[in-house]
């Protein structure tokens, strides 16, 4: 039985590859269509269409137009190779020769049909199974006056913050960063079905650092935490509650690694001190420990240390839900997400220019592939549907960027030319071109080995 499912195991991440590697090829072939839709329209003379990379195992020779359609081995690719793009000649029809308008028109071409793609695949996942949305699923209980009443309850499926559609936890980021502890907002929430509006005070002053850390922003919600273990005999194990009542459920819960030092330096020397714990599934266990210190005398990460533990990570408690709408709501939201995604990526770039955000975030082709199949393998196929649009926003905008060798930066030589009624030195711009594709892959494979490690 066991061999069964591990059986079953690995043929499931075998297919999820696969549709990941058939979802980005996909992806990328609708690109250079785009490319070559446009390039016809304005009798540009193409040379080859390509799906993939690498070597050709199918070729097929046009006589009418003498353009070659190829299948290439690697599927992590695919191209439109325009007459003259990267080199000068007599050609008509070649790139160059072209308008600088047109060469604009068939430059943004790619990115506008992933644009086009990925509104309506996003679209239709919201139509066919519901917007994912964030769901609050523990909110951590409090007796202070100050927040009774203004508070998120437990399952509470946030749509709006502020009067703002919340797609994304970096919209739940963006929307709070800067707002102070006691600050009241209005959320929209999905409770037992119904539409609510709740008013809720922030529990704690928020600072988003980076996308990748919206921890503040959740917290001020109320929504809790976890503490994963590191370090020790317990390493990899997540703290739940110390053991300082009779039953497990009058037990205080452990949120913050401050809450397990707190309770130990109320516990005298010759006292136990116990603490429960679970490996992440069903399972509870116990640890009591002997005091022969005075741990109230002792630092935070002296009493952790004491305990076994070298440290913890934090990890937010909140689900995700599918909501569904009406047609004209599902059509506006998949317009708001798009942008949403979109908007993204500025925000991304932009942290990572001033250091906000880690290069070890960010990931290349091969981290890309490996997310998307673990999506796929988690959710089916309305986490493929997912996957797909917001793969097919993000290669639109990103390619649109003024980055050499992307085709935002030769819109960028072609608007100067059509400026200038000249061109730029055409060496000086392949040059260019060839040295921006370099610096993109050699950062692809950067940020993909530091996934790694």
């Amino acid at each position: 039985m066991t061999n069964l499912l591990s059986v079953s195991s690995v043929l499931s991440t075998v297919w999820s590859i696969l549709l990941a590697l058939i979802m980005l090829l996909v992806m990328i072939t609708i690109h250079e269509l785009g490319h070559y839709v446009a390039g016809k329209i304005f009798k540009f003379k193409i040379n080859e269409f390509a799906i993939g990379m690498g070597p050709a195992i199918y070729k097929r020779k046009s006589k009418k137009s003498d353009e070659v359609f190829s299948i290439r081995a690697l599927p992590l690719g695919g191209f439109c190779a325009f007459e003259g793009e990267d080199e000068t000649s007599d050609d008509e029809g070649a790139f160059n020769n072209k308008a600088p308008w047109k060469r604009i028109i068939v430059l943004i071409a790619g990115a506008t049909m992933n644009l086009i793609l990925g509104i309506v695949i996003l679209t239709l996942s919201v139509g066919i199974y519901g917007q994912l949305s964030v769901c609050t699923y523990d909110v951590k209980p409090t007796n202070d006056a100050e927040f009774i009443g203004y508070s998120l309850s437990n399952d509470d499926v946030i749509l709006e913050i502020d009067g703002k559609n919340v797609f994304l936890s970096s919209d739940i980021a963006e929307a709070l960063d800067g707002k102070k502890r006691g600050d009241t907002i209005t959320v929209k929430v999905l409770a037992n079905g119904d539409e609510r509006v709740k008013k809720v005070r922030l529990r704690n002053d928020v600072s988003v650092k980076s996308l990748a850390d919206p921890v503040s922003a959740f917290t001020a919600l109320g929504i809790s935490t976890i503490q994963e273990i590191n370090g020790g005999e317990l390493d990899g194990n997540y703290l739940l509650r110390v053991k300082d009542a009779d039953e497990y459920d009058e037990c205080s819960r452990i949120f913050y690694a401050s809450d397990l030092i707190s309770f130990a330096k109320t516990v005298g020397v010759g006292e136990t001190l116990s603490f429960y714990y679970s490996s992440g599934g069903a399972d509870r266990r116990e640890k009591s420990i002997q005091v022969t210190e005075d741990l109230s005398a002792k630092s935070d990460g002296e009493i952790l240390s004491y305990l076994g533990i070298s440290g913890t990570t934090t990890y937010l408690k909140y689900s995700t839900e599918n909501v569904k709408f009406g047609f004209f709501e599902t059509v506006e939201r998949g317009l708001q997400y798009s942008v949403s995604i979109g908007g993204t990526i500025f925000r991304t770039l932009g942290e990572l220019l001033t250091g906000r955000l880690s290069i070890r975030a960010m990931g290349g082709t091969v981290t890309t592939i490996k997310v998307t199949a673990d999506a796929i393998k988690a959710g089916g196929f309305n986490y493929f549907l997912e996957m797909a649009g917001f793969i097919g926003v993000n290669l639109a905008v990103f390619n649109l960027l003024p980055i050499p060798a992307l085709d935002g930066s030769r819109v960028v030589f072609c608007a100067i030319e059509w400026i200038r009624k000249k061109p730029l030195n055409r060496k000086v711009e392949g040059i260019i071109h060839a040295v921006g594709l370099v610096l993109l892959l050699g950062f692809s494979i950067l940020v993909d080995v530091l996934q790694l490690f």
